[in-house]
């Protein structure tokens, strides 16, 4: 060559690898064998140059460097001139014939119709053959020394040179580097051609170089280098001859697939060998990766789907989960489920208080778990992020049921989902519904429904073989109440945990079983959601759940007793699907009749039908007024409904409420502080250290706020009532403090009307509004109580009660027959003792009458005590006032006098 290696090449002199191969491989495609075969061969010999002497990283020829020792000394020549044989004393006697094999061996090498034949190797050896030993003895290393230095020659026909010469036997007769070298070298040969080069017999020597070089490069990168590697390899132009052969289109089949490239050409003939070996896992997944590589995921997905129901072949589940990600996004946490595969030990074979138990806890894997986790990342429809929000435990069952009351089976999405539901929170007739149902002509719902019968039956199996569950089964539905078992105290073991699965299982109790789950410590306060609001209602609202009748299909009870839940816990969340709600029939004796009755009367076109709904609940109902509680009432909404009670205070909607904290917080401090403090002494009785350990985290800068801060946390009367310029403000602080000092106290009148101005006056802080109404509300359960405490009012003839009540008939009985009494009193002592002045007597017996009577009138009307005290004295200095206590209706409800009384003459 005219040119050095490096012009050639087009590169700077270098002993980097990397650099010479990308050279040479962007050089490749200017020089093609056939149609510049000296070009080409001038290129690799270029090649060649360039890379000797260098240990290489990347040589898929040999496996063994280039500069690696040699069993017999030699002087190359760095032009590429022959080897020189060894100086020696003196010739070897039959050298003409050594070197005459030795040259018949560099020809055999070089001659592009025989180098791959084994004939062509064999008939060299018969040659051989023809020598003597000596002759043999001689060329052994020198033949080894050639073989090593060839780029590209067949390890098949060099293993038939080896096994003849012995070389691997007689390695001892090499020095030690020398020899591990060789056995490394010979270890390599031994593993034959990657395919059969007598194929490229008819190819002139450049083009059987090229095809030789470009096929065993890609071995190399296959088996030893990551696939983005072998692509990029693959990604350069090359024009090379590839044999037609099963062994190597199998082969290229493999590495293409694995490097990413498709190929139509490759994905057909993986088809017709799928064909002719229907059976045969590898080439469905060859096929499956061809078509999806090829862009033709519709044609792949059946033979992903096959793929994995056949070994569960963790490629053919990447692929149908990713696939799923974009083109099936409803259906991805469904596969994730289905693809679940948790391993459990047979129930029956483990004892009830072995530790083993922890093994069969149901749970989902670590594994399915993170899918979950990496779905919600992804764009999903609602009902796809409901269930994988779930499923974590990022959200309650009630996200996830709010959308299955929907389902009657048509939607067969919805259908799966309930399914995939059931399997946490289904009893054995809803996972044998599982079991039983018809497989899709889907492919990917085939698919899925499979995986979720496999688990159905894995769960119904533990059902029906663990003793954990027989065991608290059996202490639930004993004859009589027995104390539960000791070994389900520790809550924290498996065994417990196994009952708290068991009770989120939808299945109907009788009210016996209830009540004595709720009555259970351990358990009464860990019932799941659905379970506690049965109990609810069946305990404290005497209305059971009626059970399944004979013929109604299980699941259509269940969607019934879920809508009920729904719209006690989560309404306005549930509303819009409830409504859905198709193919439902509800008995009137169900407790879900009289919301499914206010349901049908909502009209979408008539507004927000939160509102509707929210607007047609009777809250003197108790399951109605559960509903409303829940539902995103604003303060005003709770000023509006004269409904509320103090069931559901203005405590409880400003813990759960956002917008309820940010409108409080928007009022000044006192009246925060008066909103606390109602909160805690007439609100539930368990937030009574939160919202005084909110006063008492308020930081008051003013001596007035500060001295009003500990009166209310002290119930002492407040001693700066003048700064007060807010007349309801101050009735606010005064009946906080009387209410909370006596739990008999009912305000006056006076302050009645007071705060009912104060509700209802729109321009008050909503604050003071709010307060208002809890206080009223106190004082309408104080009434009440008090009323029910004292069933009948005074007698009229008990004028000595001056403390009790007496209506307007009762005052004028009072003063009738107390005037007569009187006058009888003064005739009989003054006609037993003439001492006595018996008009005197009449007389101050005629006043005390006259005030006992006014003052109990007066508590009728219920005016205060400075009040009652002016008009006694007015009443008995001028008589004439005392139409006033005839003609005033007394208030209709109890105060501390005593109940009303509505009759004649002070009777009930």
């Amino acid at each position: 060559m005219s040119q050095s290696c490096w012009e050639i090449l087009g590169i700077e002199p270098t002993n980097d690898q990397d650099i010479i191969r990308n050279a040479y491989r962007q050089k490749l495609p200017e020089y093609h064998p056939e149609s510049d075969p000296q070009g080409f061969q001038n290129l690799r010999q270029a090649f060649e140059q360039a890379k000797k002497g260098i240990q290489p990283d990347f040589t898929p020829i040999s496996a063994l460097s280039d500069g690696a020792l040699t069993p017999v000394e030699s002087d190359s020549q760095e032009n590429g001139e022959e080897n020189q044989p060894p100086e020696t004393a003196e010739p070897h006697p039959e050298q003409p014939v050594i070197d005459q094999l030795t040259a018949d061996f560099d020809a055999l090498l070089n001659n592009p119709q025989k180098r791959y034949q084994p004939d062509a190797w064999h008939e060299y050896i018969q040659e051989l053959d023809k020598h003597s030993i000596e002759v043999v003895n001689q060329l052994r290393w020198p033949l080894l020394q050639a073989v090593y230095n060839a780029s590209f020659i067949s390890r098949n026909c060099a293993l038939i040179l080896a096994e003849r010469l012995r070389w691997k036997q007689r390695l001892n007769e090499l020095q030690d580097e020398h020899a591990h070298s060789m056995d490394e070298y010979l270890d390599f040969i031994a593993k034959g051609d990657i395919l059969d080069l007598t194929l490229l017999s008819d190819l002139p020597l450049a083009a059987q170089n090229a095809s030789f070089d470009h096929i065993s490069s890609i071995h190399f990168l296959f088996w030893e280098r990551p696939a983005w590697m072998l692509r990029a390899y693959l990604e350069q132009p090359s024009a090379v001859y590839w044999p037609d052969t099963p062994e190597l289109m199998e082969r290229r089949c493999r590495w293409y697939t694995y490097a990413g490239f498709g190929y139509p050409e490759l994905s057909d003939y993986c088809l017709q060998r799928l064909t002719d070996e229907p059976d045969n896992i590898d080439w469905l997944y060859l096929y499956a990766s061809q078509c999806s590589l090829n862009g033709d995921d519709q044609q792949a997905l059946p033979y992903w789907i096959r793929l994995y129901t056949l070994e569960r072949h963790a490629a053919a589940e990447a692929w149908l989960l990713n696939w799923c990600k974009t083109q099936a996004p409803e259906r991805l946490p469904l596969l994730i489920q289905a693809m679940d595969n948790p391993l459990y030990a047979p129930a029956d074979s483990i004892p009830i208080d072995s530790p083993d138990q922890c093994y069969l806890t149901p749970a989902q894997t670590t594994k399915t778990l993170l899918r979950w986790g990496d779905a919600l990342q992804y764009p999903l429809p609602q009902l796809a992020q409901d269930y994988a929000s779930w499923k974590l435990y990022k959200e309650t069952q009630t996200t996830i049921l709010r959308h299955l009351v929907e389902d009657d089976g048509s939607d067969p999405v919805l259908h799966l989902y309930r399914h995939a539901s059931m399997l946490r929170l289904g009893n054995e007739t809803l996972l044998q519904q599982i079991i039983d149902e018809p497989l899709s002509d889907d492919p990917l719902d085939k698919l899925i429904l499979e995986g979720l019968k496999h688990l159905a039956q894995q769960r119904l199996t533990w059902l029906e073989n663990s003793q954990v569950i027989a065991t608290f089964s059996q202490w639930l539905y004993a004859p009589t109440a027995e104390q539960l078992p000791e070994i389900f105290n520790d809550r924290d073991a498996d065994i417990y945990q196994q009952c708290l699965h068991w009770l989120l299982e939808r299945r109907w109790m009788a009210d016996e079983q209830l009540e004595r789950l709720v009555n259970s410590e351990q358990f009464g306060n860990n019932l799941e959601i659905i379970t506690d609001w049965v109990s609810f209602i069946a305990l404290q609202n005497s209305t059971s759940l009626p059970p399944p009748v004979n013929g109604e299909d299980y699941w259509e009870w269940c969607r019934k007793c879920y809508a009920l839940v729904l719209l006690l816990e989560k309404p306005a969340e549930s509303l819009a699907m409830i409504m859905r709600m198709k193919n439902l029939h509800i008995e009137e004796q169900h407790p879900l009749h009289p919301f499914w009755q206010i349901i049908q009367s909502i009209d979408p076109e008539q507004g927000d039908i939160v509102e509707q709904y929210m607007n047609k609940l009777t809250l003197s109902n108790i399951l109605q007024h559960h509903s409303w509680t829940r539902l995103p009432i604003t303060p005003q909404d709770y000023l509006d409904n004269s409904q509320t009670n103090s069931s559901y205070s203005i405590d409880h909607f400003y813990i759960s409420s956002t917008p309820w904290r940010e409108q409080i917080a928007k009022s000044n401090q006192t009246n925060q502080m008066v909103f606390y403090a109602a909160c805690a002494y007439f609100g539930l009785s368990s937030r009574t250290e939160r919202f005084t350990g909110m006063i008492e985290e308020m930081v008051t800068d003013e001596p007035t706020e500060a001295t009003l801060k500990e009166s209310l946390l002290n119930a002492k009367p407040y001693p700066l009532a003048k700064n007060i310029l807010n007349p309801r403000l101050l009735a606010l602080i005064n009946e906080i403090i009387e209410m909370r000092r006596n739990e008999r106290h009912l305000m006056s009148e006076h302050t009645h009307q007071l705060l009912l101005d104060c509700q209802q006056n729109v321009n008050e802080d909503i604050t003071l509004r709010l307060v208002a109404k809890l206080l009223l509300q106190e004082f309408n359960y104080r009434r009440k109580k008090q009323t029910t405490d004292e069933t009948k009012p005074a007698s009229v003839w008990a004028f000595w009660r001056v403390n009790t009540r007496l209506n307007r008939t009762g005052f004028m009985a009072q003063l009738f027959c107390g005037s007569i009494f009187a006058f009888m009193i003064a005739y009989l002592l003054t006609h037993f003792s003439s001492t006595l002045d018996g008009q005197i007597i009449l007389t101050c017996l005629l006043y005390v009458n006259i005030a006992c009577a006014a003052t109990r009138r007066l508590n009728d009307l219920d005016h205060g005590k400075m009040v009652n005290v002016l008009l006694t004295v007015v009443a008995v200095v001028f008589p004439i006032s005392m139409l006033y206590l005839l003609l005033a209706p007394g208030v209709p409800f109890a105060n501390k006098a005593g109940p009303p009384a509505s009759g004649w003459f002070n009777q009930t």
